[in-house]
């Protein structure tokens, strides 16, 4: 009789430790799973977000969110995504959030919620260096216009096409446009400022900033609509790396000053 008492006591205590070691790894699952910030990138968009000779993932947006992810105690997963799809996928929840170099517009926050802006943007035109033709959104009147596919700069022109005439080609990517203008076959480029600047400064000799400019949208992180509290945990760390200097940093390291104090943000 003891020994059968025995016999249960201990399958219970077995029984209760596999019960403890199951808690204790879905425990830590979960804690991991936590732990993650899954990020959207489109990677193709220097100097945001791109890869370079070895495939690296590089670029302004990809070491702010490493900044971030470091600030939160998190690890973070990038999910490269074409632009074209890259809001649908943030709604059917392959991903937190989206950073990577996403324009802060009207339409787009009745869709989404958005940190603070983090980087002054907005839509320029950029030319050939001898070309002075280009001073305001007018003068694109007769001009062959290179834009990427569904972005904003998509929808600059085509608000622009109702009150002045021009021909438009829409790219998969960004860089197809400026090889597209090495080659002659487009007048002018629509794009953020942000990148405008680093192409003109890799190859002045090629490109310039004209001193038209159509849009101002500040660049922010999208989120799903009703993710107020990873918005909230983002927006506290986005503040830590303003006030510490390293947001100004980053800036500094990719576009040779800093762009992220004083933003304007007014959308228009």
């Amino acid at each position: 009789m003891r020994r059968k008492s025995l016999l249960k006591s201990g399958l219970l205590l077995a029984l209760a430790l596999v019960l403890v070691l199951s808690a204790t790894a879905c425990s830590s699952s979960s804690d991991t799973a936590a732990a993650k910030l899954v990020i959207g990138v489109d990677d193709s968009y220097p100097p945001m977000e791109y890869r370079d000779e070895n495939n690296t993932l590089i670029g302004f947006d990809i070491d702010m969110t490493n900044a971030l992810a470091e600030k939160l105690g998190m690890e973070v997963e990038y999910v490269s995504t074409a632009w074209d799809g890259i809001f649908q996928g943030l709604n059917a929840g392959k991903y937190d959030a989206i950073i990577s170099s996403v324009s802060m517009t009207n339409a787009r926050l009745e869709e989404f919620e958005f940190t603070k802006p983090y980087l002054a943007n907005g839509q320029v035109i950029v030319v050939a260096p001898d070309d002075d033709s280009i001073s305001t959104p007018e003068d694109l009147a007769g001009k062959r216009v290179g834009v990427q596919l569904s972005t904003t700069a998509d929808e600059a022109v085509q608000k622009q096409l109702e009150k002045t005439e021009f021909e438009v080609t829409k790219y998969d990517d960004i860089m197809q446009t400026f090889t597209a203008m090495e080659a002659g076959r487009i007048d002018a480029i629509v794009v953020d400022a942000a990148v405008a600047m680093d192409y003109v400064a890799k190859s002045p000799d090629k490109f310039k900033i004209s001193s038209a400019q159509l849009t101002n949208e500040p660049i922010s992180i999208c989120l799903k609509k009703g993710n107020t509290e990873l918005q909230e945990k983002l927006q506290g760390a986005l503040d830590e790396l303003k006030e510490d200097g390293t947001l100004k940093d980053i800036s500094i390291k990719w576009f040779g000053d800093d762009y992220t104090s004083n933003i304007d943000e007014t959308l228009y």
